[in-house]
């Protein structure tokens, strides 16, 4: 259970820490203008939108090809 808790707090801690991401909106917000940050967020919410997108297309792509994997996941959710 101690391992557990400090798996969560050390991840809840890296979560709620700002990284380059929020520094590069900042700057842009200050530095140029509020439009400028909206949209620089924007462009990394798309971004990050496009690496979603093809990451869930790629693990769909290879839970088609693979009988053992689709069983495996299939297996593992199933309720005991």
């Amino acid at each position: 259970m101690t391992e557990l808790i400090a798996v969560v707090t050390i991840t809840l801690l890296a979560v709620i820490s700002p990284g380059p991401d929020f520094a590069t909106v900042t700057r842009n917000s200050l530095m140029l203008s509020r439009r400028a940050g909206v949209l620089t967020a924007l462009g990394i919410g798309l971004g990050i939108l496009v690496h979603i997108t093809y990451t869930l297309n790629g693990v769909d792509l290879l839970i088609q090809q693979s009988l053992w994997l689709f069983n495996t996941i299939n297996w593992s959710v199933l309720p005991i």
